[in-house]
């Protein structure tokens, strides 16, 4: 099994732990990033490309980035990472120049598709124009 397939293995599993673990823990559920709050954001344009789809960004200090991008690409990831706001195509850490480093700050991105936790990663979600995509910086 390539090195690759092995890391996004390992962050899919790690990243359905902490989620299993935040929930039972203390009873936290998903955030609501489908709220009136996030409609009322007029979104950025960004890419060039016959798709274009919904990007939402909800950060833990409250604020949220709404974008329509507009790509080529096949994947969610390929997409974010060919117009600038990720830091890679399937493991990302970094988006829009906010980093989530589990390690060091206790944080991750979680991948949600239409304000459900993704059961897909990035790099094998392909795009369906009429789904909302959205990364939420989430704490341990």
């Amino acid at each position: 099994m390539s090195k690759k397939k092995l890391r996004f293995i390992f962050s899919l599993a790690l990243i359905v732990l902490i989620a299993a673990v935040t929930t039972s823990c203390n009873g936290n559920t998903a955030p609501d990033i489908t709220s009136a709050e996030t409609s009322e954001i007029t979104p950025q344009p960004i890419g060039q490309g016959e798709t274009t789809f919904r990007f939402e960004v909800v950060h833990s200090f409250n604020a949220t980035e709404v974008w329509d991008v507009s790509t080529d690409e096949a994947t969610i990831g390929s997409a974010l990472f060919a117009v600038g706001l990720t830091d890679d195509t399937d493991f990302v850490t970094t988006i829009n120049g906010v980093q989530a480093d589990f390690v060091k700050d206790g944080y991750w991105w979680a991948f949600y598709i239409n304000g459900e936790m993704a059961v897909s990663g990035v790099a094998e979600t392909e795009i369906e124009t009429d789904n909302i995509y959205a990364f939420v910086h989430t704490s341990a």
